[in-house]
Formats: structure tokens, sequence, C-alpha cells
């Protein structure tokens, strides 16, 4: 059985409290999909287990409609026909600049795209509203994915849904489900050849923009396949184990009005532009893969313990000089204007959260709080450096990742990848604050302020903001516990201050991706 016809395993269908809804829906009237996919969904009907209609919880800020025994066909299409355009318009001026491999906006209903996958649209999109039943969209995103599953449905747009299905899953901090959707797009696109340089050309349809859109896919499931792995403590992940030569995706710009170069640049070339004095104009987007590139070397090495030393400094290297070789015009994350340049955010976010990664666990640094000691012994790795040095490379990284926080103006554009990164800046910067002298303890608590309040923010509009914004707090109440004194210069208890502290234990199923725990030696 090929991957195209493996149904989402473990992914269970969530409707909100109570019995699960009987839920008729017809497509036909979802803007003319082109496709003839037509899903009929009736819960006297259809086989799904009980199970699958468990409600999800931690979903603040969206006012769920109330379940009710029956939805008609033509209530429940009328209401998806009024707020169609609005969740399109949320996803792409919240999601889609951190995500960009649909088409640009203005193509969107010409593209036609099939019924699953704009439900997974209005899925994302509809955390931006507020007012949204979102349990309800995700299972009729699962189910119209699984329908066209089942009915043999294959195609390069069947790995969109899936890779868009897999990133929302995971901000709405449901990480098994989001690994198999993930796993299942990246199986299908393997199969289809998508990594081919000829796929775009072939299934282009004559489109530039088309084609452009099918080498962004690739791209984008190789970037999130890259921090998925590293999430996941795995050495490897498939999409860098293939041989590619896909061109590398264009600006953004130039993908919105369509003005495309006669040839797009390859990574040949972008490998090259440290050999050649002609400065080639590469995309932001292409940093940010060569970003994922250098995280997929240290995750070869991150977990060898008696790795040699010229292996760390290397990827040292890699990351020191990646900076150096960006444009002269993407010098910084944000322009002469001050506009944030969303691809190379997350170019420096990877770069600082694979410094991190590498050098944390080999620091001194890393059995300074009551969290990291349980999780990982300060001896388990050895060092290549000093362990001191591995600690203040990572601090350095912890500072320069919790600086982009402040860059972005609205910080619901960020990507639900940024929080993960968050998380482990703020654990650093615990577990320095935990050693260094009081003096230095205010400039780790302003550092703080800011990823808490980021957090925060964006709690209303992922689950997976709520919990890391929640776990951070209770690191730092356990940090202080230890301690048994505030931090200096303070009276009032973080509490009382920018930072809110849940007296809760920490709970690591809250975050089930582990990104602490999983250091532990057995994991």
């Amino acid at each position: 059985m090929g991957p195209s016809s493996v149904p989402l395993e473990d992914a269970h269908v969530n409707l909100g409290r109570g019995e699960p809804e009987q839920i008729i829906w017809d497509s036909t009237g979802l803007h003319d999909a082109g496709t003839g996919f037509q899903p009929q969904i009736d819960g006297s009907q259809s086989n799904w287990d009980q199970q699958d209609f468990e409600p999800m919880q931690d979903q603040p800020g969206l006012q769920t409609i109330q379940a009710c025994s029956t939805i008609t066909p033509v209530s429940f299409e009328e209401e998806m026909v009024e707020d169609d355009e609005l969740f399109i318009n949320l996803f792409y001026a919240n999601f889609h600049v951190a995500h960009p491999f649909l088409v640009p906006r203005g193509l969107y209903f010409s593209q036609h795209y099939p019924s699953f996958l704009r439900l997974v649209v209005h899925l994302i999109g509809c955390h931006f509203s507020g007012t949204a039943c979102s349990e309800t969209l995700e299972s009729i995103a699962y189910k119209a994915i699984k329908k066209a599953q089942e009915d043999g449905q294959t195609g390069f747009v069947l790995v969109q849904a899936l890779l868009l299905f897999s990133i929302a899953l995971h901000a709405r901090n449901d990480f098994n489900k989001s690994v198999s959707s993930l796993s299942q797009a990246v199986s299908l696109a393997i199969e289809l050849g998508m990594y081919r340089k000829d796929f775009a050309f072939i299934h282009g349809s004559g489109s530039p923009v088309l084609e452009e859109s099918l080498r962004r896919t690739w791209w984008e499931l190789f970037v999130t396949d890259g921090f998925m792995a590293a999430l996941q403590h795995r050495t490897s992940f498939r999409c860098y184990t293939v041989e590619t030569d896909v061109p590398l995706p264009c600006d953004e710009e130039m993908y919105v009005e369509g003005a495309f170069m006669t040839e797009p640049m390859t990574l040949t070339q972008f490998d090259s532009r440290i050999y050649v004095e002609e400065e080639l104009p590469f995309s932001s987007f292409s940093y940010r893969i060569e970003a994922v590139r250098i995280l997929a070397r240290a995750l070869a090495v991150a977990w060898i313990h008696d790795i040699h030393r010229d292996q760390i400094l290397a990827i040292d290297n890699a990351l020191a000089a990646w900076s150096h070789y960006l444009d002269l015009g993407k010098a910084e994350a944000t322009n002469t204007s001050g506009d944030v340049d969303d691809m190379l955010l997350q170019a420096h976010m990877l770069i600082q959260y694979t410094t991190m990664y590498l050098h944390f666990p080999r620091s001194d640094i890393v059995g300074s709080i009551p969290t990291a000691t349980m999780t990982m012994p300060q001896s388990s790795l050895l060092p290549v450096y000093s362990r001191s040095m591995h600690g203040i490379k990572a601090v350095e990284a912890s500072k320069r990742l919790g600086n982009l926080a402040a860059l972005q103006d609205s910080v619901q554009k960020h990507t639900p990848f940024f929080l993960n990164g968050l998380l482990l800046s703020g654990v650093v910067q615990l577990s320095a604050c935990s050693l260094r002298p009081s003096g230095f303890q205010q400039h780790f608590r302003d550092r703080l302020c800011l990823s808490a309040g980021v957090l925060k923010s964006l709690s209303p509009v992922w689950a997976l903001a709520r919990s890391t914004w929640r776990t951070l707090n209770a690191i730092t109440l356990d940090t202080l516990a230890k301690n048994r004194q505030p931090m200096a210069g303070q009276t009032k208890s973080l509490g009382d201050s920018a930072i809110e502290i849940e007296s809760a234990a920490l709970s690591m199923a809250d975050l089930p991706w582990m990104e602490i725990p999983a250091w532990a030696a057995g994991e």
C-alpha cells in the first residue's frame, strides 16, 4: 500500500465537548473546486470510531459554537460560504507569510484547490478570527483528507494539504498527529518525485506561478521535516537524505508579482557563492533552506558522546559563516523601512536554535536548573571545548533568538516553530541566570519577559503557545524555588511582574514534543 492510500494514523477527530455531532457536509457550495471531490459525512453512516471524537483541550480565546444534535446541509454550507473568504484572508495575512508555498492570495480562487485543502486553509484561518468552531473544522478537514486518501487520490495538492495540516496540528499542540501527517506528506512527495527538477515543469500546467508553488512545496516540506526532526531528536530526516535538484525559491515580492527570472537559482550556484566574486541575488527563502541544511549536520552529531572536536568545529564554522554570506540587502531580518523579512527572520531563528541545540547539552549550565538536572546529567555528553565555552555559545545564541522576537510587529505572523525556539531560549537563559552573578540577573529577566510576553500574546491563537508559556513559567518557578531568593533588585515575585507564574506543576504531557526531557540519556 503506497503512502497516498494510508489514512492519517492516530489522528483523532475533535468536535468539542459532549456527544459527537452528526455532520452532513456538501462541498458544492464552497467555491467550485473543479475536482469533483464532494465528500459526504454523516454520523449515522460513517465508520469513524467513538474515540475519534475526543474533544481538543486548551484552545483559549475561541468562542466555540455549541454542539447541537444535527447541523443541516443548508445551514452548515451557508455558514461556510459566509466565512470562507474571511478565513482565507486571515490565513494569508497571518500564516502564509511564514509558510508561503500555496499560490499568492490573488490567484487562490482561480487555482481551484480541492475541498480537502481549502478546509485546512479554513482551519488555520479560523484560529486568527477568535470566533470559530475550530474543533469542528479540524474534524471536517481531517475527514476530507482521509476520504481523499481512501478514494485513491494522489497528487501534489494532497502533499500540500497534509503539510499545512501537520503545521496546524503542531500549533494546536497535537504533536503525534502532526508527525503522522508530515510523515505521509513526505512519503507521498518522494513517491511523486517532487524532489526532481522536472516535477514542477511537468505538473505546472505552463504556469510560472504554479511551478514556483511546487518548488516551494518541496522546500517547505524540507524545512518542516528538518525542524520536526530536531524536536524529536532524530539524527536525520528523510527530505535531507534524498538527493534533490529542485531549484531554489525566488524572493517573495517576485512570487506575488509573478516577476520571475528566466531560470531560478540552483543549489549548486548557492553553494558556489562563497568562491565567486560576483554576488548573485539569492532569495531569503534560500538562506532559510541553508539554515536547515546546517541544522541537519548538527542533528547527525549532536548526541554522539565521543564526537571528534573537528566535527563540532566544522558545524560551528558553518553557523558563524552563514551570516557573512548574506546578500548586502539581507544583512538584517528587517529592511530599511522597518518591515520584517519573514523568511530571513526564520533563517536567523534556525541558526540560533541550531547553536543552542549543539552546545547547551555539553555546557556547564545545563544542570543548573531542576528541569535540566532531571532530564540530563551534566556529564552525559562530553564537551569538545571547555564546558564554560559551550555555555557561552548557547547563551549568546539564546540572546540573539530572543531579540528576534522583538522584531515582528505582529506576533501572530510568527511561525508556530518560533514558539519551540522561544522555549529553548528561555531555558538556556534561566540556566545561565542560576549560575551568573546577581548583577546580571536583571538582563536575563528582561529577556525572559519578552519571550514570555510573545508566548502569552499568542496563547489565544495557538494551544502550543499557551502550553509553552505555562511550561516556561513553571520552569522559572522551579528555578526561583531552587535559588530560594528573588532575582536581584526584585521585591515582587515574577507573578506580580510582566511574567505571570502559574503555580502548577511542570507537566511535560502538555508538550508531547518534549523539548527539554528528550535530552535524557534514555531518549
